[in-house]
Protein backbone atom coordinates (compact mmCIF):
# COMPACT_ATOMS: atom_id res chain seq x y z
CA UNK A 1 0.00 0.00 0.00
CA UNK A 2 0.98 3.45 -0.50
CA UNK A 3 2.43 5.08 2.96
CA UNK A 4 0.51 8.55 2.16
CA UNK A 5 -2.85 6.25 1.60
CA UNK A 6 -2.37 4.16 5.19
CA UNK A 7 -1.42 7.59 7.08
CA UNK A 8 -4.45 9.32 6.02
CA UNK A 9 -6.89 6.77 6.63
CA UNK A 10 -5.33 6.47 10.10
CA UNK A 11 -6.41 9.89 10.32
CA UNK A 12 -10.13 9.24 9.26
CA UNK A 13 -10.29 5.88 10.80
CA UNK A 14 -11.07 4.71 14.65
CA UNK A 15 -8.02 4.40 16.21
CA UNK A 16 -8.89 0.84 17.74
CA UNK A 17 -9.35 -0.03 14.20
CA UNK A 18 -5.67 1.63 13.44
CA UNK A 19 -4.34 -0.18 16.37
CA UNK A 20 -6.04 -3.93 15.85
CA UNK A 21 -6.00 -4.24 12.16
CA UNK A 22 -4.37 -4.32 8.82
CA UNK A 23 -5.13 -2.46 5.38
CA UNK A 24 -5.37 -5.14 2.99
CA UNK A 25 -6.70 -3.49 -0.44
CA UNK A 26 -9.20 -1.31 -1.20
CA UNK A 27 -11.76 -0.67 -4.08
CA UNK A 28 -12.54 2.52 -5.52
CA UNK A 29 -16.04 2.76 -6.82
CA UNK A 30 -17.67 6.11 -8.06
CA UNK A 31 -18.83 7.09 -4.83
CA UNK A 32 -17.69 4.32 -2.69
CA UNK A 33 -14.59 3.32 -1.33
CA UNK A 34 -14.11 -0.56 0.07
CA UNK A 35 -11.90 -1.31 2.48
CA UNK A 36 -10.72 -4.79 3.19
CA UNK A 37 -9.19 -5.26 6.65
CA UNK A 38 -7.21 -8.35 8.48
CA UNK A 39 -6.94 -8.31 12.21
CA UNK A 40 -3.53 -8.82 13.82
CA UNK A 41 -3.17 -11.71 16.23
CA UNK A 42 -1.93 -9.74 19.24
CA UNK A 43 -1.96 -10.66 22.51
CA UNK A 44 -3.04 -7.04 24.28
CA UNK A 45 -0.23 -5.79 26.83
CA UNK A 46 -2.35 -5.96 30.10
CA UNK A 47 -2.48 -9.79 29.41
CA UNK A 48 0.84 -10.85 27.46
CA UNK A 49 2.24 -12.31 30.74
CA UNK A 50 -0.71 -14.40 31.43
CA UNK A 51 -0.10 -18.33 29.84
Amino acid sequence: MQDSFVDLLKLLLPEIIVEYFELTSYEKGDEVLHLYLKEINSIPKEYSDLN
